[in-house]
């Protein structure tokens, strides 16, 4: 009889408990933050002084990709050289590419990633030298016109000796996926003299929270004597077990004035 007593309370404590929970005014996103908040370990405060302002502590969602990986064959990169006007280019096959040349040209397409290559050594000559505004349009004129690619992407441009080099970074929900970038190089005039270009598709397999960046900060390596000075962090895109996975990446730089980066996984529960 008491047992029964017992059961039947704790059934009615229960219901009750579930008839309140859904007719609360409490939103989504901050139940939550409740249920998900946990105690962050403030230790790394004493081996990083941070340069920049904390964001709020506010969950997002992320999500996982796989490189969805295609297998080549000669047509295919029959095809690509008529963009490149080498169609008359003599075709090579190896075990893990084929490569045509032609003129100074060569152009190597991967059998089993989805790579491409292009070295371009003929001598062109130019009148004017060119900046890094022009390297930047010029760059993007050709990844419209020879590469196929998708929208959106971040664009930087560098200077690399006596060359621009200019790198293009897709987007994958909203976040830059640098794992696999397209850079193309030009010469000071303007001239495209290299081009590693990945044009993977992705398949998402996965979803979950995004942890805070104060719960990153914690996870960052303290195995340093001296404190690192953060400038800023980003959430990106990383490779991580044939996946790409969202993670923090913090920079900075040691007391030494030495460089510092270090990614931390940006994902709860994966």
């Amino acid at each position: 009889m008491r047992k029964s007593f017992y059961y039947g309370a704790g059934m009615l404590c229960l219901v009750m408990s579930a008839i309140l929970l859904l007719n609360t005014n409490i939103p989504q996103a901050d139940l939550a933050n409740v249920i998900s908040h946990v105690k962050i370990d403030s230790e790394y405060k004493e081996y990083y002084h941070i340069g920049f302002t904390m964001p709020k502590n506010s969950l997002r969602q992320g999500t996982v990709y796989l490189p969805v990986y295609s297998m080549r064959e000669r047509e295919h990169i029959c095809k690509m050289t008529v963009p490149f006007s080498m169609g008359d280019a003599e075709i090579v096959e190896h075990d893990e590419y084929f490569e045509a040349t032609a003129q100074g040209e060569t152009l190597r397409i991967y059998r089993f990633i989805d790579l491409l290559e292009y070295e371009n050594l003929q001598e062109n000559r130019a009148d004017e030298l060119i900046d890094n505004y022009a390297a930047r349009k010029m760059a993007e004129e050709f990844l419209e016109e020879f590469l196929p690619h998708k929208k959106p992407y971040d664009v930087m441009v560098r200077r690399d000796d006596d060359k621009w080099v200019v790198k293009f970074v897709r987007h994958l929900s909203n976040l830059p996926n640098p794992a696999f970038p397209t850079e193309i190089s030009l010469d000071a005039y303007g001239n495209v003299v290299k081009v590693v270009h990945y044009f993977f598709d992705y398949e998402a397999l996965d979803t979950a929270d995004v942890i805070t960046v104060k719960a990153a900060l914690a996870q960052l390596p303290r195995d340093h004597e001296d404190k690192v000075s953060l400038r800023g962090y980003d959430l990106v895109y990383g490779f991580e077990n044939s996946v790409l996975v969202p993670v923090y990446r913090f920079y900075g730089e040691y007391a030494c004035g030495a460089g510092f980066e270090e990614c931390v996984r940006a994902l709860k529960f994966y």
